[in-house]
C-alpha cells in the first residue's frame, strides 16, 4: 500500500523546479536585451548631440589654436617744435614693426599774429625732408603764414604677401629734417609812423603716421 500510493502522487518538486528555472531564464534574457538597446539609444543619442553641439553657428568648426589673420593697422605720433630763422631741427623716429604699408609725415606751421596794429605779418617758409632707413629720401618746402607740408612713403604689402613673407622695409631708423627758412617779417600798412618788426623763427607740428599689417589670432 506504501508503494502503490508512492507511485501515485510524484514529487511536487520534480514537477515545478524545471519550470521555474526555464522561466527565471526567460526573464533574464529579455532583460539583457531591453538594457542593450537602451544602452545603444543612449549611446547614438550622446553622439548625435556631441555632432550638432560641437559646430558654431555658422556651420564651421571652431578655430584651431594655429589659426590668424592679418589686420591693417594705424600708428600715430605728434612732435612738436621751434626754430629760428635759416635753421634746422632733427627729429628721430624708429619703426619697430614688419609688413609696414605706409610712411607720412606732415608738418604744419602757423605764423603768430602782428603785435599791434597797422602791421602785418609776412608768411614764413617751412621745409621738410625725410629719409627711409634704406636711404630713399625726399623733402619739400612751402611759404605760407598757415602752411602744411606733406611726404608720403609707400610699400607694396598686402595681407597676403604678409601671410606669405613677412617684409621688413621701413624697418629701423627714419630721419626727419624741419627746416626754417626766411621768416617774413611784421611790416607796417602805411610806411612812415610804424616801424618793421623782424620775425625771428616759428613753431611748427609734426604728425608721423605709418601704416602696417599686424598678425592677429584667430580667423576672419
Amino acid at each position: 500500500m506504501t508503494s502503490s500510493g508512492s507511485s501515485n502522487y510524484p514529487p511536487v518538486k520534480t514537477f515545478f523546479y524545471p519550470y521555474n528555472i526555464q522561466w527565471s531564464g526567460w526573464i533574464v534574457e529579455k532583460t539583457d536585451n531591453w538594457m542593450v538597446m537602451l544602452g545603444t539609444g543612449i549611446l547614438l543619442i550622446s553622439l548625435v548631440g556631441s555632432a550638432l553641439g560641437g559646430q558654431p553657428d555658422n556651420g564651421r568648426p571652431p578655430p584651431s589654436g594655429g589659426d590668424y589673420h592679418f589686420m591693417l593697422t594705424t600708428a600715430k605720433k605728434t612732435d612738436t617744435g621751434t626754430g629760428q630763422e635759416n635753421s634746422e631741427r632733427e627729429h628721430g623716429m624708429s619703426v619697430c614693426v614688419t609688413n609696414l604699408v605706409s610712411f607720412s609725415v606732415t608738418l604744419t606751421w602757423q605764423d603768430e599774429p602782428a603785435n599791434r596794429p597797422g602791421l602785418t605779418n609776412q608768411p614764413d617758409e617751412l621745409g621738410l625732408t625725410v629719409a627711409s632707413p634704406a636711404g630713399e629720401s625726399r623733402s619739400d618746402k612751402k611759404s605760407a603764414s598757415q602752411g602744411s607740408v606733406k611726404l608720403d612713403f609707400a610699400f607694396p604689402v598686402t595681407d597676403k604677401t604678409a601671410a606669405s613673407k613677412t617684409s621688413k622695409a621701413g624697418q629701423g631708423p627714419w630721419t626727419i629734417n624741419v627746416e626754417i627758412g626766411i621768416c617774413g617779417d611784421q611790416t607796417p600798412l602805411i610806411p612812415g609812423p610804424f616801424r618793421t618788426v623782424a620775425d625771428t623763427g616759428n613753431a611748427y607740428t609734426l604728425e608721423i603716421t605709418y601704416t602696417y599689417y599686424e598678425k592677429m589670432k584667430g580667423a576672419m
